[in-house]
């Protein structure tokens, strides 16, 4: 996305590239990584080659849903928008791994806000960079929810750049500079409105690519490892915990000791597992619910439909009838 916005002023995004200490051949490479800090250095170049203090927002019309690995699909086959945005905090690392517990979500029944704390990474991200990933944002939801979608408005940190009728322009709402976080306010009724977009199937595949991806990405993050490997095994039927660890090479005490570090035990994994698979495949109607309770490896369907109305408060058959 940047590459292409600098191409786009009439610069060399390659030159610039290479100021910044980054291999622009690598952009071709659908799994490569560049490290943060020099992400940050490239923002700064690029805006003062283009001379735009609005680079970011320039930078988000060039989001396409691969942007983001499989995440981008996700989103978009999300049931709604406030399901797309527990997606992209759960799976933030897709994007940046310095954003972990960066985003976060506050909601009630009178409010719905998507917030991000540039604070908790160091260097402090460019303010470029912050606008267009709120811009990006913006643009993801009116992919999935439609052209006619307006926040309530949209804070910023960082100061008026001297462009704020662009802003403007692009959020349709009250652009707010100098304020304490970024954030973006949602109407809580178009957040939880059902999308025309919605595919429960492409979410249950795409989550699977993302989770593989980053269990793949940071081996340090068990957490993930296992719900990869507990994703992909559910359907043969028995899980344990042994082969699961000797699936990732670790022992199960090794496991059990790095799980309990984060505050996590298999079990809970486990259980938070099938809790989510099995809400995308009761709202998918092409399988039945015989069919699902295999699929969460339940050996019987009754003890399915026990473990469903444990976890949404009535059992699989109402939910559907309901949805």
């Amino acid at each position: 996305m940047i590459a292409k916005a600098i191409d786009s002023y009439g610069n060399d995004s390659r030159e610039l590239f290479h100021r910044a200490g980054l291999d622009y051949d690598r952009l071709h490479q659908p799994l490569a990584r560049y490290s943060y800090a020099s992400i940050q250095r490239l923002w700064a170049l690029a805006v003062d080659a283009t001379g735009d203090a609005c680079f970011g927002l320039r930078v988000s019309s060039f989001w396409h849903p691969t942007t983001f690995h499989a995440l981008g699909y996700s989103w978009l086959a999300s049931r709604n928008l406030a399901e797309g945005f527990d997606r992209l905090v759960r799976y933030s690392s897709v994007a940046n791994t310095a954003s972990k517990g960066m985003m976060r979500i506050e909601q009630s029944a009178d409010a719905f806000c998507f917030a991000v704390d540039s604070n908790s990474v160091f260097p402090p991200p460019q303010p470029a960079a912050m606008d267009a990933g709120m811009a990006t944002i913006l643009r993801m939801c009116r992919a999935a929810y439609g052209n006619k979608f307006r926040p309530l408005k949209v804070s910023l940190c960082h100061s008026d750049p001297g462009c704020s009728d662009q802003f403007t322009e692009l959020f349709a709402a009250p652009v707010l500079f100098s304020q304490q976080r970024y954030a973006l306010h949602i109407d809580p009724a178009v957040a939880h409105e059902s999308l025309s977009t919605a595919n429960p199937e492409l979410v249950r595949v795409n989550d699977q690519i993302v989770t593989d991806y980053l269990a793949n990405l940071d081996r340090d993050d068990v957490i993930m490892r296992v719900r990869s490997k507990l994703i992909e095994r559910l359907p043969n039927g028995r899980v344990d915990e042994g082969d699961i660890a000797a699936s990732i090479n670790l022992s199960q005490r090794s496991l059990q000791r790095k799980l309990q570090q984060q505050g996590v035990s298999f079990t809970g994994l486990l259980d938070s597992s099938r809790r989510e698979l099995g809400l995308q495949y009761v709202r998918d109607s092409q399988y039945s619910l015989n069919e699902v309770a295999y699929l969460l490896g339940f050996s019987e369907p009754g003890n399915f439909s026990r473990a469903f109305k444990r976890w949404y408060g009535k059992p699989p058959s109402q939910y559907r009838e309901q949805a």
